[in-house]
């Protein structure tokens, strides 16, 4: 027996001088009060009856010293928090760390998840450890870390309250010296542990057919035309699977395909007679054992013409672009004539700018002298870009590598977006607040309006200025937005808990779906999606329960100090009941 409150010596010497004081206590003499009497011959009698009682009044002299040194002993001892390893277990720490990875929503063939497998594992774990056994929970995905207890109460509530995740599982890093560390996971995502942790598998083979990627993309040769990738995967047994493409206006694509182990099944899909708003695909086979990844979602814009007012003292090529495309609205004047028209959505302005910049999105071609533009400090012969923002929505599928200017307007670049440069000067720079894109150089001194990426590199700048833009791609778990404070909603409407960060919209979601989020005039749309062949692929698992792995019970479920108050009670009890029945002193 060891003590958790005292040494071995002083547990001893608290023993003795307890014990001895209890007796000591009993062998204490009170001096009588003297009294004087007639006569002694009635006390004669009752002498004689305690000469017959006396071997009767030692046994009840005997037993109460030793009930009163067993109470006191049991106190004593109860401070010193004895433990006894046979009854109790050792006094220990083990830390349970939880995968939280997507795959652990898997079904098993009993109809649970191995997520639930798993908590039932760890409320094990905690049941198996003795009374002074202190625990530690803590996840995969690091949302959760808890300190050292002995509450298991505490640390069940935790666990039930904990969840797959999507963030990327990492293994913790924990101290495998002064603890036990027990690693509990099907295995998939996370299959190397350090040599001290002891492994729990709940793994379980399963069929599986995900969504690996599900996108919406603009067709460069057609204006605002688009295609809906999709691509899914078997990781199960051989399946027939039935692929659905549906719109928010009741528009459907219905395919069925036939995919055997590890096959993937690929195609694009022509939108073109599909309305703007939420686009969902969906994955239907029998005895699929992984939800999540079913459906993916995407947002296709809503095709709707640009009422634009092109300001020029001639230019038919641009001109002519803009008549021929189906989604602008086009009205010319020349700059004397110029006003500003509440009815406008973009403004381009060729070689000319107005003296205030304008309430809508505009596009100025030639560095004209505004107070709200750059001022140019001269004039660059011949540039060549040498560097272009291929990922900028202006610059999306536009090359410019080849382009030849003859003449370009140096100007200071400070607070704006350079898409594209010379090594002389900026050519092509972008504002966010106001909007507008600014050419350095004119259509006339260039052949930018032959090359074929000049009708795109308009359609972009129109469709970047006010029309509806692809949604961003995210994955579930905390997702992140390019709008300060805006609100979040779901495809129905409802309104979504979001917090504010570093200029960011962030909020929370665990499952797959589509979200759009506004600030003013502005809104966003955030398609959030699994697909991730990682987390499809439930069955990429060699992850075994480690043999030395067995959960262990003690006879007690307190510690031993619990129990000797209780018995100390007891025999308080006891004492009360006897004294009073004349038994004991």
């Amino acid at each position: 027996m060891t003590f958790l409150a005292l040494s071995p010596l002083q547990a001893a010497l608290l023993v003795i001088l307890t014990g001895g004081t209890i007796v000591a206590l009993y062998f204490l003499k009170l001096r009588h009060r003297r009294v004087v009497v007639s006569s002694s011959i009635l006390w004669r009698r009752v002498l004689d009856e305690q000469q017959l009682h006396s071997l009767w009044e030692k046994l009840r002299w005997i037993l109460s010293i030793v009930i009163a040194v067993t109470i006191a002993l049991l106190i004593a001892l109860a401070l010193a928090r004895p433990e006894a390893e046979s009854l109790t277990g050792k006094n220990e720490r083990i830390v349970i760390v939880l995968d939280t990875s997507p795959t652990m929503n898997t079904q098993t063939s009993d109809g649970r998840t191995r997520w639930q497998r798993a908590v039932d594992n760890a409320k094990g774990l905690l049941d198996g450890g003795g009374p002074t056994t202190e625990f530690r929970v803590i996840d995969t995905a690091g949302a959760t870390a808890t300190g050292f207890t002995t509450d298991r109460n505490e640390v069940r509530k935790l666990i039930g309250e904990m969840s797959p995740k999507t963030a990327d599982p990492q293994f913790p890093r924990v101290d495998g010296k002064d603890s036990q560390v027990y690693f509990i996971s099907d295995g998939v995502t996370i299959h190397n542990t350090p040599s001290f942790v002891k492994r729990i598998s709940v793994f379980e083979a399963a069929n599986n057919v995900g969504i690996t990627a599900f996108e919406i993309r603009s067709i460069p040769s057609t204006p605002l035309g688009y295609e809906a990738y999709l691509e899914v995967q078997n990781f199960g047994q051989t399946a027939e699977v039935g692929i659905t493409v549906s719109g928010a206006g009741g528009q459907r694509i219905n395919k069925t395909a036939l995919l055997a182990t590890g096959e993937s099944y690929r195609d694009v899909f022509d939108l073109s007679q599909f309305g703007g708003g939420g686009i969902r695909a969906a994955v239907q086979t029998k005895d699929d054992a992984l939800p999540l990844d079913d459906v993916a979602f995407a947002y296709l814009p809503v095709k709707r013409k640009t009422r634009t007012l092109l300001v020029t003292k001639g230019n038919n090529s641009l001109e002519t672009l803009l008549k021929l495309d189906n989604y602008v609205d086009l009205t010319v004047t020349d700059p004397a004539n110029y006003r500003e028209s509440p009815t406008i959505d973009a403004y381009i302005f060729d070689r000319f700018a107005p003296a205030s910049a304008p309430a809508r999105p505009a596009l100025i071609i030639g560095a004209p002298n505004a107070p709200w533009l750059k001022p140019s400090t001269g004039e660059v012969t011949k540039p060549e870009i040498t560097t272009w923002s291929e990922d900028h929505p202006v610059m999306q599928f536009v090359s410019v590598h080849d382009l030849s200017i003859e003449r370009a307007a140096s100007i200071d670049a400070g607070g704006l977006t350079v898409i594209a440069a010379s090594k002389e000067t900026p050519l092509i720079v972008v504002s966010e607040k106001p909007k507008w894109v600014m050419l350095t150089f004119d259509l006339g001194s260039s052949d930018f309006p032959f090359h074929v990426g000049f009708p795109v590199f308009i359609e972009n700048v129109l469709a970047w200025f006010n029309r509806e833009q692809l949604a961003l791609k995210r994955s579930p778990g905390i997702v992140d937005v390019p709008l300060s404070n805006a609100q979040i909603r779901t495809i129905d409407g409802k309104i979504i808990p979001s917090d504010q960060q570093l200029g960011k919209t962030v909020f929370q979601t665990n499952d797959p779906g589509l979200y759009a989020a506004t600030q003013g005039d502005q809104r966003v749309h955030v398609a959030v999606n699994l697909a991730n062949p990682a987390f499809s692929d439930v069955n990429r698992s060699v992850f075994k329960t480690d043999k030395a792995f067995a959960e262990q019970h003690y006879w007690l479920r307190r510690e031993l100090w619990f129990y000797m108050l209780i018995a100390a009670l007891a025999l308080i009890s006891v004492e009360w009941f006897t004294y009073h029945r004349r038994i004991t002193l």
